[in-house]
C-alpha cells in the first residue's frame, strides 16, 4: 500500500513537472516580444569601446571579459581598445583551436597571466568571479560544473538577488562587469536589442527549479537605463557586431538578469566587507 502511494506521488510530481514545462513552452511560443521602449532615461552610461564582432568563433567569453577590463581602465582616464589577436595567439600556442574554444570569462584573466598579455592589464586586474549554483550553500566557494569551466575556476556562490545587487553596484561605480548566462529563450533577441523575460513569475520560478540557466553567452554590462514605465535595464555590450537598434548593445531587464545569470565577474573592490573576507584575488 505504502509503495503504491509513493509511486502515485512520484507519478503526479512527474506529470505536474511536464505540465509546467509544456505550459511554459506554449506561453513563450505565443507571447509576443515586447516593443522596444519608446523612451529611455539614462541613469549611468560608462565609457566603453565600440562593440566587436566575434564572427563564427566561440570567443564571446574573451570579448566580454576584455570589455570589462577596458571599462575599468577607461574610468581612470586611459584610452585603450584591447584587440582579440593576443588571445587567439595564446590559445593557439596552448594547442587549442581559437575558433572553437569555449570557456568561462575568468579564463581570459588566467590566459593573460600565463602569457603576459596586454602589458599586464589583465594579469594584474583584481577581479573576482561570482555565481549562483542551486542546491549549494551561499557564501561558499564552488567550482561550477560546466563544460566551459575546463580550467576549474572557483566562484563565490551567492543568491541571484545578491548577484543582481552587486552587478548594479559595480555599474553605478563605473566598474567593469562581465555577465555570463542563458540566452536560449525567445526573450533574448539581438535583432530587437532586448533581453527580457516573457513568463509570469510563477512559471519563471518553476522553470528555474526544473531547468537552471545554461551557460550560453557572455556580455559586458556598461550602463543603467529605465523605460517610460520605470522598468530598469542594464545596457549590455554584445560581440555580434553593431547591426541592431542600439548599435550592437542590448537592454537586459533586471528580471532577465535575475533568472538567467550563470556567473558575473566584477572588481573585488565592489564586494561589501562581509564578502571581502572570503573573496580572493585572481
Amino acid at each position: 500500500m505504502t509503495s503504491r502511494r509513493g509511486y502515485r506521488i512520484v507519478l503526479v510530481a512527474i506529470v505536474a513537472g511536464v505540465a509546467i514545462v509544456v505550459a511554459a513552452g506554449v506561453w513563450c511560443l505565443r507571447a509576443p516580444l515586447p516593443d522596444r521602449p519608446s523612451r529611455l532615461d539614462v541613469e549611468v552610461l560608462n565609457l566603453s569601446s565600440v562593440p566587436k564582432r566575434q564572427g563564427g568563433t566561440q570567443l564571446c567569453w574573451a570579448y566580454a571579459m576584455l570589455a570589462a577590463v577596458e571599462a575599468d581602465r577607461l574610468r581612470l582616464g586611459d584610452t585603450l581598445d584591447l584587440p582579440i589577436g593576443p588571445v587567439v595567439a595564446a590559445l593557439a600556442a596552448e594547442g587549442r583551436d581559437p575558433a572553437t574554444c569555449r570557456a568561462m570569462a575568468p579564463t581570459l584573466l588566467s590566459l593573460a597571466r600565463r602569457h603576459g598579455l596586454y602589458d599586464s592589464l589583465c594579469g594584474g586586474a583584481d577581479f573576482v568571479a561570482l555565481c549562483s549554483q542551486p542546491g549549494q550553500p551561499y557564501g561558499r566557494w564552488v567550482v561550477p560544473d560546466y563544460p566551459d569551466n575546463w580550467e576549474r575556476h572557483r566562484m563565490l556562490n551567492l543568491h541571484p538577488d545578491t548577484l543582481l545587487a552587486l552587478a548594479e553596484r559595480a555599474v553605478r561605480q563605473g566598474r567593469g562587469v562581465c555577465w555570463e548566462g542563458d540566452v536560449g529563450s525567445r526573450g533574448f533577441s539581438f535583432e530587437q536589442g532586448l533581453a527580457v523575460t516573457l513568463l509570469p513569475p510563477f512559471l519563471l520560478r518553476c522553470k528555474a527549479a526544473l531547468r537552471p540557466p545554461a551557460d550560453g553567452h557572455c556580455l559586458s554590462l556598461e550602463g543603467l537605463v529605465r523605460d517610460d514605465e520605470g522598468v530598469p535595464y542594464f545596457v549590455a555590450k554584445n560581440s555580434w557586431g553593431a547591426d541592431n537598434p542600439y548599435g550592437g548593445r542590448m537592454l537586459m531587464s533586471f528580471s532577465y538578469f535575475r533568472w538567467n545569470t550563470v556567473a558575473v565577474v566584477v572588481p573585488r573592490a565592489v564586494l561589501p566587507q562581509q564578502l571581502l573576507r572570503c573573496a580572493t584575488q585572481y
